[in-house]
């Protein structure tokens, strides 16, 4: 079994090509997914809650909520804060992850994350695919999908592990020009897995 990470930074159309890829049949671990799941675990909330406050969650009955703008607003506003965040979320993903990955037998197993670049004890990945795509056309659609501000989406992309920092972890670079030639580009790089032409 192969295990693929798909990762790039904010809008650059990684679940769009994990989207893709399940249409296509393979099966796909989308780590900003689970992580929304993760938040509600008591475990985890407790931690969050000591680390950011009891505003990081609102009651719906019985349950909880995770309040992400706020958490969002204290940790891309504060880098100790974030990292320390980081060192409670990645952990719990990973082992996720791996509890997922257990029960799987295909060829190819993908995982689709923005944090893998930027995690302490990354998992081994066999092949790390980036997506990358034009700034100006990440911010507009995360403005359009998020009902957010141009300077809180900088923010954001700035917390994120950067390209030009990571090059000699990344096998693939994928160029989403936000068209159909990103789904050719996925087909292709398909078939050089399948034709072990990717070492």
């Amino acid at each position: 079994m192969k295990v693929i990470a798909i990762t790039g930074g904010i809008g650059s159309g990684k679940s769009k090509v994990a989207n893709y890829l399940i249409k296509k049949g393979y099966s796909v671990y989308s780590a900003d997914d689970r992580s929304k799941q993760l938040l509600l675990e008591d475990a985890i909330r407790l931690k969050i809650m000591d680390l950011l406050g009891p505003n990081s969650y609102a009651r719906d009955g019985k349950a909880y909520l995770a309040n992400k703008p706020y958490i969002a607003s204290k940790i891309f506003s504060d880098d100790a804060l974030r990292k320390k965040m980081e060192a409670i979320m990645h952990p719990a993903v990973r082992q996720d992850f791996e509890v997922w990955l257990n029960k799987q037998s295909e060829e190819f197993i993908f995982q689709e994350s923005a944090l893998i670049l930027a995690s302490k004890d990354p998992y081994p990945f066999d092949k790390i695919i980036y997506i990358d795509a034009d700034l100006d056309q990440r911010i507009e659609g995360i403005m359009k999908r998020d009902q957010t501000s141009r300077e809180q989406i900088l923010q954001r992309i700035e917390a994120q592990p950067q390209l030009e920092d990571h090059l000699s972890q990344i096998d693939y670079i994928i160029n989403n020009k936000f068209d159909t030639a990103l789904f050719d580009e996925i087909d292709a790089l398909i078939e050089d897995l399948k034709n072990d032409n990717y070492e």
